[in-house]
């Protein structure tokens, strides 16, 4: 395997950075684990362990994690590159590194050319980092993933990512599971947030895709992540999802935030 590894950048911030600690909270986290069922994906919040650890591990919960991840995440950290993903080397956590699914990545750069290597531009971004010790814990020892990041919402863009990834899946002959990772309102009152949040939230369970995109282009802060949701949903049709099922949804006022200011977390599961 390649010497390029990707270190952790908010561990010990989003989540514990001692691998003791870390395993006790994401078990915490996971404690009600029920017959995790297969999924062509899921949307996972982005959010520190504090706000919405118990919604990624809900979501979660519900998803047998197979040895193939791919990780769509957003841009927080304003790149001229838009889309960026590594295609070597490993993404490190606390709990160990998870080696890049070098093959998987090479098809995609493949047929989406726009999807640049640069290892460098994903070093300060979290959106991707935070959901890998959940999958650590719950997936095989053989764990791989994919990480890509997104700064673009182009929807000529979206499409091609999504077809890329929908072709690149059924190549497979072994389960692949596609994961975007995106919080929803930021900074509105809860009561506020909760109803904008519902709204995408809806769109997303139905695979409504023109809705989503009315619902977002409604305000700028009602989702971080709309393009890797986007992606993410159109693969999984493509791929035969039909339906998504809303698992967990809950603001930062729960964690004891302000509730004039909230971020919006949902965990929703495509099948």
């Amino acid at each position: 395997m390649s010497h390029v590894v990707r270190r952790p950048a908010v561990a010990g911030y989003y989540y514990p950075a001692d691998p003791v600690t870390l395993k006790e909270e994401i078990d915490a986290c996971t404690a009600t684990r029920r017959d995790p069922r297969a999924a062509f994906g899921a949307l996972l919040p982005h959010g520190s362990f504090r706000h919405c650890g118990d919604i990624l591990g809900a979501t979660l919960s519900h998803v047998s994690i197979p040895r193939r991840c791919i990780v769509l995440g957003p841009s927080h950290t304003g790149s001229l590159i838009p889309w960026r993903l590594l295609v070597e080397g490993a993404y490190r956590t606390p709990l160990g590194d998870v080696p890049i699914d070098e093959a998987c990545a090479q098809s995609l750069r493949e047929r989406c050319p726009f999807l640049e290597d640069d290892p460098q531009a994903q070093q300060g971004e979290h959106a991707v980092e935070v959901l890998l010790p959940f999958l650590q814990r719950l997936g095989p020892e053989d764990l791989t993933v994919v990480p890509i990041v997104g700064g673009s919402e182009r929807s000529e863009e979206l499409q091609r990512v999504a077809e890329a990834l929908a072709q690149v899946v059924r190549m497979q002959e072994e389960p692949v599971l596609l994961l975007a990772s995106s919080d929803l309102s930021h900074y509105a009152r809860r009561e506020q947030a909760s109803e904008q949040d519902h709204a995408v939230i809806d769109a997303i369970c139905d695979m409504d895709d023109a809705r989503l995109t009315h619902e977002i282009r409604r305000g700028p802060t009602r989702m971080c992540g709309y393009g890797a949701a986007a992606c993410m949903l159109g693969a999984a049709r493509a791929l035969g999802a039909r339906h998504g099922t809303l698992v967990s949804y809950g603001t930062s006022a729960d964690a004891g935030g302000d509730p004039h200011s909230v971020i919006g977390y949902a965990g929703i599961v495509i099948r």
